[in-house]
C-alpha cells in the first residue's frame, strides 16, 4: 500500500515546498475542469479531495509528525515500545539504530565525501604552515634577538678546472656577530630623502613667490551644491495589472483568459488587492467569472506567495512571478472549494499600467 509521500512522488523527508508543488502537479493532472466525461470528472473530484486530504497532513507539523510515527511503527512492528507521553508533552524519539545509521550513511555519502575533503584540506593547511625545526635559534642571534644571524656566502672562486665551488650559508656565532657589527657601525651612512632640502620654484622675473614650495598633497572640496541624482525605484509587485493576449499563447490544457484586472497595494511590507478575471469556458455549466481577495508578506526578491479568498467560501494560493520590472507571471489555485461551481485554477501573464 502506498503512503502519502508515495502518492506525491517525493521523499520522506522533502520541505513544505517540495510537497506543495508536487500537489500542483498532481492537481492540474487530475483537476475534474480538465475532463469533459461525467464520470471522469466524478472520479477526477474524488481524487482532488483526496489530495486535498494528503497535503492538509504532510503541510501541518504535527499532524506530519504523528503520521511518520505510523509509519515508523509499521516498519518496526517488532520494536519495543517507548514510554506514552503524558497530555501536552512531547513524544520520546527512539534513537537510531546501527543498521539505520548506515543506510542514513548511504542515504547522504556525497556531504560526508565533501566534508571529510574540507577537514583534510585544513589539516594540511595548518600543517604546512608550521614551522620546521630547522627554523629555531641556535647560538648566533640578530641585533634585536629575535632570530639567528646568517653569515653571508662567501664570493665563488673559480676551480682550475672551470667549475664552481658552492659555499652555503652558515650561522655565526656571538663573536663573529659582535665583530660585523662593529664594522658596520663605522661605515657612514648614506643621507635619506629627509635630510635633503627641498627646492624652491624658480619666479618669472619682477614677481616675487607667492609661496614656499610644499610637498604636501592639496585638498580637494566638495562642491557646495552637488548634482541631484534621481533614485532608481526598485522591483514592487504593486500597481494596476492587465491581461494583454498577445504576450504570450495560453496553456492549451486549461481555460484560457479573456480579461483579467488585478489591482495590488503594497504597504510596510504588506500585499493586499483583488483579483477580476474572465474565462473562455465553452463546455461546462460553470461561472465564467473569477473574483477574489488577496493578500499576504512581500518579499524583496521576483516572487511571493499569498493566499486568496472569495465571497463563496472557497480559498486557495496564488504565486507571483516578476519576470520584467513591468510582466509578472500570475498562478492561482484552489485549496478549498466554495459553495457555487467555479473554476479551481489559473495561469496568466499580466502587464503593468505605466503612471506618471
Amino acid at each position: 500500500m502506498m503512503n502519502f509521500y508515495e502518492e506525491f512522488g517525493v521523499c520522506n523527508d522533502a520541505s513544505v515546498e517540495e510537497i506543495r508543488q508536487a500537489y500542483k502537479t498532481l492537481a492540474r493532472l487530475l483537476h475534474p475542469d480538465g475532463q469533459t466525461d461525467e464520470k471522469l470528472r466524478a472520479a477526477a473530484a474524488c481524487q482532488m479531495k483526496r489530495l486535498h486530504e494528503v497535503l492538509d497532513v504532510l503541510v501541518d507539523p504535527r499532524k506530519r509528525r504523528a503520521y511518520d510515527e505510523g509509519l515508523a511503527a509499521d516498519a518496526y512492528p517488532n520494536a519495543a515500545p517507548q514510554w506514552a507521553p503524558r497530555d501536552g508533552a512531547e513524544p520520546f524519539v527512539r534513537p537510531l539504530g546501527d543498521f539505520e545509521w548506515a543506510q542514513s550513511a548511504l542515504r547522504h555519502w556525497f556531504w560526508i565525501l565533501i566534508g571529510c575533503m574540507i577537514l583534510g584540506s585544513g589539516f594540511w593547511y595548518m600543517t604546512a604552515r608550521a614551522p620546521t625545526p630547522a627554523e629555531s635559534a641556535p647560538e648566533g642571534l640578530s641585533r634585536n634577538g629575535t632570530g639567528p644571524v646568517l653569515q653571508p656566502p662567501e664570493p665563488v672562486a673559480k676551480r682550475p678546472t672551470g667549475g664552481r665551488r658552492i659555499v652555503k650559508p652558515r650561522l655565526l656565532s656571538a663573536a663573529e656577530a659582535a665583530s660585523l657589527e662593529e664594522r658596520g657601525a663605522s661605515k657612514p651612512e648614506p643621507p635619506v630623502l629627509s635630510d635633503i632640502p627641498a627646492p624652491t620654484p624658480l619666479a618669472p622675473s619682477g614677481l616675487a613667490p607667492a609661496a614656499a614650495y610644499s610637498a604636501r598633497t592639496p585638498e580637494i572640496r566638495e562642491p557646495e551644491h552637488a548634482p541631484y541624482l534621481p533614485r532608481v525605484r526598485e522591483s514592487s509587485f504593486a500597481g494596476e495589472w492587465f491581461y494583454v493576449p498577445t504576450i504570450e499563447k495560453p496553456d492549451p490544457h486549461l481555460y484560457p483568459p479573456v480579461d483579467i484586472e488585478f489591482q495590488l497595494t503594497e504597504k510596510d511590507g504588506f500585499l493586499e488587492g483583488q483579483y477580476r478575471g474572465t474565462y473562455k469556458v465553452p463546455d461546462t455549466a460553470v461561472s465564467q467569472d473569477v473574483v477574489f481577495q488577496v493578500q499576504g508578506k512581500s518579499s524583496r526578491g521576483p516572487s511571493a506567495a499569498l493566499v486568496w479568498t472569495s465571497g463563496d467560501g472557497a480559498n486557495g494560493e496564488i504565486d507571483l512571478n516578476l519576470r520584467q520590472p513591468n510582466l509578472m507571471r500570475v498562478t492561482w489555485w484552489t485549496i478549498q472549494l466554495g459553495r457555487r461551481p467555479g473554476l479551481s485554477s489559473g495561469v496568466a501573464t499580466l502587464f503593468r499600467q505605466q503612471t506618471r
